[in-house]
């Protein structure tokens, strides 16, 4: 077993779009940061799953809505690969108006993707541990000392003044006794690409989002080893019986060209905090702890900010979710596990991380302290796009 110290201001959990952006933001701070990844490329579902639709940064009336490292990263998704922001957002010019109906996102390719985002990583110091599954946590009192993680050098700990959960799963939130909820409910999906001897075509394969599941189809759990393996699984059934079935129909070559190399679940564990952040009951709302603001990917016109205590641990000082691991309830996390808001709590959670850690502070930075260092880092704080205070 390795014997090597390992210790850092920051240790972020989990290298999908959330993680990234919590690792970039916490070095950008000057903290000493570590990325922690089971999978050995970044991105998650981002990339190794091909979900490659960097969703809206916008509201669909022609209002940005996240800005920061959430609008970095949608252009680093382009920095190598194809795909074209639509024109109006390319404008700086162009009104709300103009942009109205167009909404502020790209199509990107995954290989592009793990390259920009990995260098982007290195060029901001971040140290990348891979093929390293987080399995505990050590704590002393209201702090997390460490987490552990298995490698193929057997155990090993690092050590951590501060830790963000960008693990997707609410890993690190479970091992540290966290109070969190889980999904039992997930659908079975595969997403590839197909070549037909002429073009290479990107198939969007899910069960119906709503009702029973299809025969021959079940629920899923995220968190539970059978069904985690059984949804992989079943997600290659479905992806061989669709190019089998293109091939019957179509009369040509069909065959599955890029396959996902990583599971479609889609929400497994999250963080349970004292607020809950609602699709439902927050629409609209404007709440005075705000890290960030997002937009509805689903539908037009709606506006929304993230509550910083969405993302702190109820349990440990030292302790930040991001992604689709921070506390909501279910209307809220169909919206906080998409691309632009793991990365706008991801932001957050890396920052808030950093400043902790750098200041010495035994619990979070106040919030006042946050939403500054994140404004001048180009993350949009707008309470005037909201038409009331949310107090609770």
């Amino acid at each position: 077993m390795s014997q090597r110290p390992r210790s850092y201001d920051v240790v972020v959990c989990g290298g999908g779009i959330a993680g990234i952006a919590a690792a970039l933001a916490a070095a950008r701070q000057g903290a000493s940061t570590a990325l922690v990844e089971r999978e050995y490329a970044p991105g998650g579902l981002a990339t190794l799953g091909l979900i490659i639709i960097y969703l809206p940064l916008c509201d669909g009336a022609g209002q940005q809505m996240s800005g920061g490292l959430a609008e970095t990263l949608l252009h680093l998704s382009l920095a190598m690969g194809p795909g074209e922001i639509p024109e109006p957002w390319r404008n700086p010019q162009a009104t709300a108006e103009t942009r109205s109906g167009q909404r502020f996102q790209a199509a990107y390719q995954a290989a592009p993707m793990i390259l920009a985002a990995e260098q982007a990583l290195l060029d901001a110091g971040v140290n990348l541990f891979y093929g390293a599954q987080i399995s505990g946590i050590a704590d002393q009192g209201r702090q997390l000392t460490a987490v552990r993680v298995e490698t193929k050098q057997g155990r090993e700990w690092i050590r951590a003044r501060c830790v963000v959960d960008a693990t997707g799963d609410a890993d690190i939130c479970y091992f540290a006794d966290e109070p969190t909820v889980t999904a039992p409910d997930n659908r079975r999906t595969g997403w590839y690409f197909s070549h037909d001897g002429q073009q290479v075509q990107l198939h969007q394969l899910t069960d119906p989002l709503t009702g029973d599941p299809p025969p021959g189809s079940r629920f899923y759990d995220g968190t539970d080893l059978d069904d985690i393996s059984q949804h992989v699984i079943d997600g290659r059934q479905m992806i061989a019986a669709h190019a089998a079935r293109l091939r019957r129909e179509q009369g040509l070559a069909h065959y599955p060209l890029l396959i996902p190399a990583f599971h479609g679940l889609r929400m497994t564990r999250r963080l349970a905090g004292p607020v809950e952040f609602s699709d439902d009951r927050h629409e609209g709302g404007w709440f005075p702890d705000a890290i960030g603001m997002i937009g509805n990917w689903k539908q037009s016109g709606k506006r929304y900010s993230l509550p910083y205590r969405a993302l702190r641990a109820v349990r440990h000082d030292n302790l930040y979710a991001a992604g689709r691991c921070i506390s909501a309830d279910r209307s809220g996390w169909d919206l906080t596990r998409v691309i632009p808001s793991c990365a706008v709590s991801g932001e957050a959670a890396g920052t808030a991380a950093a400043l902790q850690a750098l200041q010495g502070l035994a619990a979070a930075p106040e919030t006042a302290d946050l939403q500054a260092v994140l404004r001048g880092h180009g993350v949009l704080l707008r309470p005037d796009l909201f038409d009331r205070v949310i107090e609770e």
